[in-house]
């Protein structure tokens, strides 16, 4: 029988007024919001995000957006993680094309005694093809320097999204990726194709039918290391539906086999529940 997880997500909003000035150029946030997910028996998160849009000119914006969250996992034993991070960069747009070009930086802490910074960039490109399609290519470079380890990961993807008309529309794309780990000579990389299709439907639903296949490869990169490849393939349906006074309701089904050295393959079924307000 398939496994199923329920999560119950209490998420609260609290929007801020804009700066009293409208000529006041300050990274202040404008837009805050605290977010607060449990997981009975497992997990619980707190999160308090910001924002700040930036409106140089009409082609130009300087977007910054902080994020500061506590992870308390109760499974296998309690583990209490703290995490600051910081993404900041312009947003240009040049006829149809828009460009945006992040700065990521961040740093984790755990009861455990352990550290990890990371910093990077994730620069990304839309360009709309007419009033139903639209293509987004996205470069993301990371580094994550911890204790033991010093990783580096490359990510690339492009994407096309096809609008049918206001309640229904596809996307697909690849993505490739690649990480590597300076201490342990370890090279891993991942191709990968996916595709969803999204409706609005009559009443508030919105469905989303989401479908992937990766090939994923793990060694050193050397010529007498045959490393391990795991292929998988996943499927998961979601939904969206708004209730009374502010409230919402999701749901989603997933779906996962992954084909590697062992001769079964594994399978990996789960479920989600969230109830969420907006504030």
């Amino acid at each position: 029988m398939p496994s199923a997880t329920a999560t119950l997500v209490l998420a609260i909003g609290i929007a801020h007024a804009e700066i009293s000035s409208p000529t006041t150029y300050s990274l202040l946030p404008v837009n805050v919001s605290g977010i607060s997910r449990t997981l009975p028996g497992e997990s619980h998160e707190n999160r308090l995000s910001s924002e700040r849009s930036l409106m140089l000119s009409p082609r130009f914006q300087w977007l910054t957006s902080t994020d500061l969250s506590r992870t308390r996992l109760d499974q296998p034993f309690p583990v209490r993680a703290q995490s600051l991070t910081l993404s900041t960069g312009p947003r240009i747009k040049i006829g149809d094309t828009e460009l945006a070009l992040p700065f990521n930086t961040g740093r984790e802490a755990s009861s455990l005694g352990s550290e990890s910074s990371w910093s990077g960039g994730a620069p990304r490109m839309t360009v709309v093809l007419g009033p139903y399609d639209r293509i987004r290519l996205e470069a993301k470079i990371s580094s994550r320097n911890q204790p033991l380890s010093n990783s580096r990961r490359r990510s690339t993807a492009i994407s096309w999204r096809h609008k049918f008309n206001d309640r229904w529309s596809l996307t697909t794309g690849l993505r490739q990726e690649r990480s590597s780990d300076m201490l342990e000579s370890s090279i891993n990389s991942t191709a990968e194709t996916f595709a969803s299709v999204d409706a609005l439907l009559q009443g508030g639903w919105r469905w989303s039918l989401a479908s992937s296949l990766s090939d994923s490869s793990y060694g050193t990169g050397t010529v007498n290391d045959a490393g391990r490849r795991d292929r998988s393939a996943s499927l998961s349906l979601s939904t969206r539906y708004p209730l009374y006074g502010g409230w919402w309701v999701s749901g989603e089904l997933r779906a996962r086999q992954t084909w590697g050295e062992a001769e079964t393959p594994l399978a990996n079924q789960s479920g989600g529940l969230k109830l969420f307000r907006n504030f």
